[in-house]
């Protein structure tokens, strides 16, 4: 071991309680974070993970000494309180991730999937077929393009903005207001997401709906449910290499929703 690592083992054993202040923050960040959060990452690499950026956050002077109640219970409430602002932070991410469960969930009815789902071990419920491509489509996109830099950078950001102790979240109506606007946001992606499957499959709609009046004797059913699995299917194939573009849009948007979410919690 040499001289750095021991000299940061020196800080965090002198500063115990200020570490498990930031590594909390850190935890409550991870617990929502697409790829590694809920169930899907290995519960040992999380806590090495947020030991070491505690660590690096602690050793880098962006933390001051915290001033709180002398006592167990004052040390508890926050040990809350800086859960509760990585946990936002991270839900934000998670929601406009979710979104695109949203959009399968309405491809799935018009094209006939729904009946058709699979496991998610985050939210431990049945996801449809097609929001789970979505999903895994848009971690493949935000890895490749090093979207988990820009989330490393906002919480190292918010150490910055929100010192330790000093966030504002009970009676915040800024913080109310802004999770209702992520809400919004939540059903305006999954509609623009679904909204060339769902123009694509309304039309086959109306295709059946005139042959049915030209050809009386025509089962619709018959025809009309293989026929949307096979043009839905197809649509997909031609619409999937489109998401990587509406991909920078959600990039962008998950930078503004958490920037918005750290101003509305500063003191």
């Amino acid at each position: 071991m040499n001289l750095g690592n021991t000299q940061i083992l020196i800080d965090i054993f002198n500063n115990a309680d200020l570490y498990m202040l930031i590594f909390v923050r850190i935890i409550g960040f991870l617990i929502f974070m697409p790829v590694i959060g809920g169930n899907n990452g290995i519960a040992m690499l999380k806590i090495g993970l947020a030991m070491a950026i505690s660590a690096i956050i602690l050793t880098s002077g962006n933390v001051t000494e915290v001033v709180y109640v002398n006592n167990i219970m004052g040390y508890f409430m926050l040990i809350l309180k800086e859960f509760f602002v990585g946990a936002i932070i991270s839900y934000i991410v998670f929601f406009v991730f979710s979104s695109v469960y949203f959009t399968g969930h309405m491809i799935d009815q018009q094209i006939g999937y729904s009946m058709a789902s699979v496991f998610d071990p985050v939210s431990n419920t049945q996801v449809p077929v097609t929001g789970n491509l979505y999903y895994f489509s848009l971690c493949a996109l935000f890895i490749l393009n090093r979207g988990h830099h820009m989330l490393i950078s906002a919480i190292f950001y918010s150490y910055k903005s929100l010192p330790i102790g000093k966030s504002y979240i009970l009676g915040n109506n800024g913080l109310f207001f802004g999770i209702i606007n992520i809400m919004i946001e939540f059903f305006k992606i999954g509609f623009l997401f679904a909204l060339p499957i769902i123009g694509v499959i309304l039309v086959i709609d109306v295709a059946l709906g005139v042959l049915v009046r030209a050809v009386p004797k025509m089962n619709v059913f018959v025809v009309g449910m293989p026929l949307k699995v096979i043009v839905g299917l197809l649509a997909l194939w031609v619409i999937l290499p489109v998401f990587s573009e509406l991909y920078y849009r959600l990039y962008n948007l998950i930078s503004e929703l958490i920037l918005n979410s750290i101003k509305v919690m500063m003191p």
